[in-house]
């Protein structure tokens, strides 16, 4: 397993992505084109449904949500940096990495895939991120 370490702008909030994928190999997503939220904030995520994102459970982040309120954007509580996004079933937690926060992985990953998820329905985009994004453990 790969131990790839994501911080924010000013070092406080730290993600750990672990995964046995090489840098080249991941697919950054993005549906920047038609989500001012992404747009704004440049929301590229990268994930890995086989790897394990791991929360530092001292991290303080301020958490938006948006639409449908399913999905949960964190925020450094410091610097305001965006780190990740998550989704919590009743049986774990999911979620997506920005892929600006992890050089190594940023400057090889193929190119980024556009999505487009405005008719996506609400069990519809829970099945997506529970096949697609990367299980969370805190510790």
């Amino acid at each position: 397993m790969r131990e790839y370490v994501g911080k924010c702008l000013c070092g406080r909030i730290e993600v750990r992505l672990f995964s046995e994928l090489i840098p080249g190999q991941f697919q950054p997503r993005s549906d920047a084109q038609t989500c001012r939220f992404c747009s704004e904030h440049d929301g590229v995520w990268i994930s890995d449904p086989r790897g394990t994102l791991r929360l530092r459970a001292v991290d303080e982040t301020s958490v938006r949500t948006f639409a449908s309120e399913q999905v949960r954007f964190h925020f450094c509580s410091a610097c305001n940096t965006l780190m990740y996004a998550s989704f919590e079933d009743a049986a774990r937690t999911v979620a997506v990495v920005r892929v600006a926060l992890y050089e190594s992985i940023r400057g090889a990953a193929l190119p980024t895939l556009i999505t487009n998820f405005e008719t996506e329905g609400l069990a519809t985009g829970r099945q997506r991120r529970l096949e697609k994004w990367t299980p969370v453990q805190r510790g």
